[in-house]
This record gives structure tokens, C-alpha cells and sequence, in this order.
């Protein structure tokens, strides 16, 4: 399946994303185990809620570190997640 820009995302419903405290750091849990996720993971991840796409969650993280020309990395990982079934998209 291929990442539409124009539809929303969010987590899949077998995935949670949480805070481990033991671990510092997000992990991705689902009924087999978990997923470590480093900080960028992370963040796009928290705006995959059902209410972003692709263009709104990098203008958010774009803004919210003062940065520009993330696009890219965001898309190739939004689309690892897609593939991996973390993520869904609207239809």
C-alpha cells in the first residue's frame, strides 16, 4: 500500500504508543511486544491521531523546531510505517 498525501492518518488499533519511564525514550506496543522509537519516531507518530496528513504533520514539526525540508524523512517513514502496519490512512 502507498502513502496518500491527501488522507488523514492515524495508529493502527493493535498498536499504543506510550511513554516508557524504565526506558526513556516512546515505545510502539502492541500484543506481541514492543517497538522502541527514537525521538523522531516519536513525534511523528503523536500527530498520526486521525486528523493529520502528511503536508499538516510536517508543517507541525517543521514549526515546532524551527526547521524546514523535512518532508522527505517524514514521508519515508510515515511509509516504513504504513508498511509495517503501524499506521492506517482514511480512504
Amino acid at each position: 500500500m502507498s502513502l496518500q498525501t491527501h488522507n488523514t492518518l492515524q495508529l493502527s488499533p493493535a498498536y499504543r504508543l506510550q511513554w516508557e519511564a524504565a526506558q526513556n525514550m516512546f515505545v510502539l506496543l502492541y500484543p506481541e511486544g514492543l517497538i522502541e522509537l527514537n525521538q523522531s519516531s516519536a513525534e511523528i507518530l503523536q500527530l498520526c491521531d486521525g486528523t493529520n496528513t502528511l503536508a499538516r504533520i510536517v508543517v507541525a514539526l517543521e514549526k515546532k523546531f524551527n526547521t524546514t525540508g523535512l518532508e522527505n524523512d517524514i514521508k519515508n517513514f510515515l511509509t516504513v510505517a504504513l508498511d509495517n502496519g503501524w499506521i492506517t490512512q482514511s480512504t
